[in-house]
C-alpha cells in the first residue's frame, strides 16, 4: 500500500456526488463504494443533505462525511449546493491532498476543482450521460412532467458545456455501461476510448434467499407479482396494470415505489377503471432495508421498462436485488434487461405489451417455465455481481496508475 499524500499509510479519496448518499437507495454506486474503501483506505465523502434522514442508511465511523444542505426550494435550491460544494469542494482538495478525487455526473465541476486544488487524480464516474438522459425522460414522458421538473432539467443543461472539456482533462472515466460511454463520447465530442467500464453490483448479503421460503405456488393459487423502482410513464406499469386485468390467473400485483402525485393518481384511476383494485397493492416507497422482505413474499419479480434510450444504455440495477433475491424475473426485452438476463435460464423477457406479460406469467404459472430454477441461476447471477469485486474494479483505477490501456493500433488500409 502506498503512503498517502494526506499524510497517513492509507491511500485516500474524496468522492463528491450531487445526492445524500448515506442511504444505497439514492446513490448506489458511490454509497457501496464508499462504505467498501473505507476499510482499507482514508475516505471522504462530499455530498447533500436533504432533511429526511435514513438512519439505517448511516456510514461506518471510517468514513468523514461532509454534508451540505441547501434546502429543497426547487431550482433555487440547486444552484446554491453548486455553489457552495463547489467552494467546499476546493477547500477540502487544498487541505487533504487526496491521492484521487472520484466525482459523478452532477459533480464533475466540483470534482475538477478540488483535484486542481489538491494535485490530485481526477476520476469521474458516469452512471448516466450527463444531462441527456434527464433529457430523454423528459421527452419519454410526452409532457406530464410538471413545469418544475422541465424547467429544473433545463436549467442543469446549461452547465453541459463545461462537462465535454472537463472530461478531456480526467485521469480516468469509469462508464456504467458501454452504451453509456458510446453516447457520452457522441453528446460531448470526446474520446472515451480509453475509458473503463464496471458495471453495477449488489449487496448479496442483504438480499441473501431464506431456506424455508414455499416453492413456487400452483395454477390455481394467487401468484403475487412485485415491481420495485421509481414510478414513471416509461416505467411501463400501464401495460402491467392491463395485464393484471386481461389475465384469467389469479394475480396480486404489488408496486413498492413513489412517483409524480399527479402521475400515481392516474395509475390508481386506471386501476379502478379497470376493475381490479382488490388485485392491485400500492406499497408506496419502502425503506431500501425492507425490500428484501418484500421480495421474499414475491412469486414474480417484475421490470416492465419501456425501450427509450436512457434504458437500453443503462445497466438494470433492479434486475440484480430481484435476482439476488431468488425471486424468478420477467423482464422486457430491451438490451438493458439482456446484459443480465439469459432467457430460459435466469429469468424470462416478453415484448413489452399486456399480451405478452399474461403469456410469460401463463408460462410461469403453468410451470413451463421452472420458476425455482429460474430463482437459483438468478441468485448465482446476483452472486458474480457482489459489490466486493465491484469496488475493487473501481479501486484500481482509482489507485493504480498502470490501469490505462493503450489505444488500438490503426490497421494500414
Amino acid at each position: 500500500m502506498s503512503r498517502s499524500r494526506g499524510g497517513g499509510d492509507r491511500d485516500s479519496v474524496l468522492v463528491v456526488h450531487h445526492r445524500e448518499i448515506s442511504s444505497p437507495y439514492s446513490a448506489t454506486v458511490p454509497h457501496y463504494l464508499s462504505r467498501t474503501l473505507s476499510a482499507s483506505h482514508t475516505v471522504h465523502v462530499l455530498s447533500r443533505r436533504f432533511s429526511d434522514r435514513d438512519e439505517d442508511g448511516e456510514f461506518p465511523d471510517d468514513v468523514v462525511h461532509h454534508e451540505v444542505s441547501t434546502g429543497e426550494v426547487p431550482i433555487v435550491s440547486g444552484l446554491l449546493f453548486l455553489v457552495a460544494s463547489t467552494l467546499y469542494a476546493v477547500a477540502l482538495g487544498a487541505r487533504y491532498r487526496f491521492d484521487a478525487v472520484y466525482a459523478f455526473q452532477q459533480t464533475i465541476i466540483q470534482g475538477w476543482l478540488a483535484a486542481r486544488a489538491g494535485g490530485s487524480r481526477f476520476v469521474v464516474g458516469l452512471q448516466s450521460v450527463p444531462v441527456r438522459q434527464k433529457r430523454d425522460l423528459s421527452n419519454a414522458a410526452h409532457g406530464r412532467l410538471p413545469l418544475r421538473k422541465r424547467t429544473r432539467i433545463a436549467v442543469k443543461a446549461k452547465y453541459a458545456w463545461a462537462v465535454g472539456r472537463l472530461l478531456d482533462r480526467t485521469t480516468e472515466v469509469v462508464c456504467l455501461t458501454d452504451g453509456i460511454r458510446e453516447t457520452t463520447e457522441l453528446e460531448y465530442g470526446v474520446d472515451l476510448s480509453e475509458a473503463t467500464v464496471i458495471g453495477m453490483g449488489v449487496d448479496t448479503d442483504r438480499f441473501a434467499v431464506d431456506a424455508t421460503r414455499e416453492p413456487a405456488r400452483g395454477p390455481d393459487d394467487t401468484w403475487v407479482v412485485t415491481y420495485v423502482g421509481s414510478i414513471g410513464p416509461p416505467r411501463g406499469l400501464e401495460h402491467v396494470l392491463d395485464a393484471v386485468a386481461a389475465t384469467d390467473r389469479d394475480v396480486e400485483f404489488r408496486v413498492a415505489g413513489g412517483g409524480d402525485d399527479d402521475y400515481m393518481a392516474s395509475l390508481r384511476e386506471r386501476a379502478r377503471d379497470l376493475g381490479i383494485d382488490d388485485r392491485v397493492t400500492w406499497l408506496g416507497i419502502v425503506p431500501h432495508e425492507e425490500i428484501p422482505d418484500v421480495l421474499a413474499d414475491s412469486d414474480v419479480a417484475v421490470s416492465p421498462l419501456a425501450d427509450i434510450e436512457s434504458y437500453r444504455i443503462s445497466f438494470p440495477a433492479k434486475l440484480l436485488e430481484y435476482m439476488a433475491s431468488g425471486t424468478p424475473v420477467v423482464a422486457t426485452d430491451i438490451p438493458a434487461h439482456r446484459r443480465l438476463v439469459e432467457p430460459g435460464e435466469n429469468g424470462l423477457l416478453y415484448d413489452g405489451t399486456a399480451e405478452g406479460l399474461v403469456d410469460t406469467l401463463d408460462d410461469v404459472i403453468d410451470g413451463e417455465a421452472d420458476a425455482p430454477a429460474l430463482g437459483r441461476a438468478g441468485r448465482a447471477t446476483a452472486e458474480a455481481h457482489d459489490w466486493d469485486a465491484v469496488v475493487a474494479e473501481h479501486e484500481t483505477v482509482l489507485f493504480d496508475r498502470t490501469v490505462r490501456r493503450p489505444r488500438a493500433t490503426p490497421v494500414p488500409a
